[in-house]
């Protein structure tokens, strides 16, 4: 559940409400809302919701982005929103206004939309953030359904009781902090059978590579979880045709034989 002052988005049933009442939105208003509310803390540019949202078949000018912003306006102040929600942020983009969002729940950390940028173009992508000790500084809203323990997830945490995956790569993640080692990935995954988290997952390692993050000097870790479960089935689907077609195939020896 993603929620913003009297503003509340359900990802899962796609419901909107604002203060109780139903929002209507058309599919793409629906999305562009939900972007704003996962990444609050950022200036999002015309370029970085166009990746996001749009294949590269169908990519829309930024009149048609700022179209479909107008909508989400729209349908929102019909919902009596009076409040501004999505504001303007003149020559960069747009962002959700950090004036009326009074939920800190999630941490006053997010990272950077350099970094941000490179992972945002993928489907589910969800994110936290970790310290030198390997405590959870921030997290972003759907984090917990990458976990088989997300009750374990907590600002103050150990990376490691949330996400046990990470027990015996502590040595890897701090030289990754402190820059003596390259940023990594693992792909492909697999975890506890749940129909509400994905089957497969990729870990995106990233060290803070800015120089200030929200006027601290503290070394970070950027962690992004993205859900493989659909290209890892695919791989899976290829592989039993693979071996299909060459079973066939020297079937179709052994009989000309």
């Amino acid at each position: 559940m993603l929620v913003y002052n009297k503003l509340t988005v359900d990802p899962n049933s796609l419901a909107v409400t604002y203060d109780g009442k139903v929002v209507r939105l058309h599919p793409k208003e629906y999305l562009l809302l939900e972007l704003f509310l996962k990444y609050p803390n950022h200036v999002l540019s015309y370029d970085v919701i166009i990746d996001s949202l749009w294949d590269d078949d169908n990519i829309p000018t930024h009149g048609g982005v700022r179209a479909h912003i107008k909508g989400l306006r729209k349908a929102l102040r019909e919902a009596d929103a009076t409040e501004i929600i999505i504001e303007t942020v003149h020559g960069l983009g747009y962002r959700l206004n950090p004036l009326n969002n009074n939920n800190s729940m999630l941490g006053a950390i997010s990272p950077p939309v350099s970094v941000l940028k490179d992972f945002i173009k993928a489907k589910s992508i969800e994110y936290l953030i970790i310290d030198t000790n390997l405590i959870i500084k921030a997290i972003s809203p759907g984090i917990f359904n990458y976990s088989d323990y997300p009750e374990m997830i907590k600002i103050g945490s150990p990376l490691q009781e949330g996400f046990p995956e990470f027990i015996g790569l502590e040595e890897a993640l701090l030289k990754i902090i402190n820059k003596e080692s390259e940023s990594f990935e693992l792909d492909g995954i697999a975890k506890a059978a749940n129909p509400d988290r994905p089957e497969y997952i990729n870990f995106h390692v990233i060290a803070d590579e800015s120089k200030a993050l929200n006027s601290t000097t503290e070394k970070l870790l950027f962690i992004f979880f993205e859900d493989a479960s659909e290209k890892m089935i695919y791989r899976q689907k290829l592989v039993q045709r693979e071996n299909e077609y060459y079973l066939l195939l020297t079937k179709a020896e052994e009989n000309e034989v």
